[in-house]
């Protein structure tokens, strides 16, 4: 069975196999991003790696596995290579890439080097026993003079930014607007359950999930532990619900806080308590202090858009930890 299998990987394992690479991942069929150690991914079209022959491929790493799969009814494979790669498998209607699609299908595999060592300095860590970057946690601040210019190089440094305000205040068309502000060579995920984000960027990959049930039984949850294995630069998490805080906040805990949501709320304060609300529906018994400032932290900046007559404007744009100072009670009197 090893010997089918490693026959059958080889069309894929003569991209990773590469010396150097560290990752490549197919967003659709007929093409694949190649990252290489030090590098920016960089795409090559793979007609070989064609859509029969990649679920044939998850087929049979599942059957070897002793894993379900099926492109439609359980369509994540999470499974280890012979040679200690990881590869990770998302099919079906739960991925898109191109606006128009109704299914596709998303791999990456992380090569696994028994012979890579690099240096701790690698790292920053100078031999004198200093951190070469400074502080590993710096307190937020402002970037620029102008409210556009501050917001720019908050996203162009990937930080987390959460766009709040009331209904028909066009929240997802300026989080759309914001993401073409992000550099063109970045990894984007998005997670939405309706496809709705507009994704200028080529290497990106969109995952729809249903509020409701669905079909093959993926929740946002179970999504979560796919986007964390497919190594993305920016992630999208469309509007955040009771259905999709608990995925976010898990997110927001194991260090990924470069993402972008929406929120209903109709100041920078209530998009934090909104946030903590949905959490609480699925998360009863949790602080409600320790899981705002969790939230606060997380985000760079809070945008808070209004309507004022026909117009929707952006009326605020807020360091969200220094927001939370209005939410925290008054000291008691002496």
């Amino acid at each position: 069975m090893n010997d089918l299998l490693d026959c059958n990987l080889r069309r894929l394992a003569a991209y990773y196999s590469l010396p150097g690479v560290e990752e490549v991942a197919i967003n659709q069929p007929g093409e694949i991003w190649v990252k290489e150690m030090g590098a920016s991914w960089a795409v090559k079209a793979a007609p070989s790696l064609s859509e029969d022959y990649l679920l044939s491929l998850c087929r049979q790493l599942a059957n070897v596995n002793g894993q379900s799969f099926h492109p439609q009814r359980m369509p994540l494979l999470y499974v280890t290579l012979p040679q200690g790669h990881r590869f990770t498998a998302v099919t079906g209607a739960t991925v898109r890439y191109a606006q128009g699609d109704s299914r596709g299908i998303a791999i990456t595999v992380r090569v696994f080097n028994p012979d890579r060592r690099i240096a701790l300095d690698r790292y920053g860590l100078d031999a004198d026993g200093t951190l070469a970057c400074g502080p590993i946690r710096q307190g937020r601040q402002r970037y620029g003079g102008s409210p556009l210019e501050d917001l720019s190089i908050a996203v162009q440094r990937q930080e987390a930014i959460l766009i709040s305000g009331a209904t028909s205040t066009g929240k997802t068309t300026f989080l759309n607007a914001i993401v073409g502000m992000l550099p063109s060579d970045v990894r984007v995920l998005t997670v939405e359950d309706a496809r709705e984000l507009i994704v200028p960027q080529p290497n990106r990959v969109h995952l729809v999930v249903s509020r409701t049930e669905s079909s093959c039984g993926i929740d946002f949850l179970r999504v979560v532990d796919a986007v964390v294995r497919m190594t993305p630069d920016v992630i999208l998490c469309g509007e955040i619900s009771i259905a999709n805080a608990t995925g976010v906040f898990r997110l927001m805990t194991t260090g990924h806080t470069n993402f972008m949501a929406t929120i209903h709320a109709s100041t920078p304060e209530g998009a934090l308590r909104a946030f903590y609300q949905n959490l609480a529906q699925t998360n009863p018994g949790i602080d409600a202090a320790a899981a705002t400032e969790i939230i606060a932290n997380a985000f760079g900046r809070i945008v808070q858009i209004d309507r004022h007559g026909p117009r929707r404007v952006v009326t605020a744009i807020e360091i969200p930890s220094l927001a939370m100072a209005a939410l925290r009670p008054p000291p008691p009197s002496p």
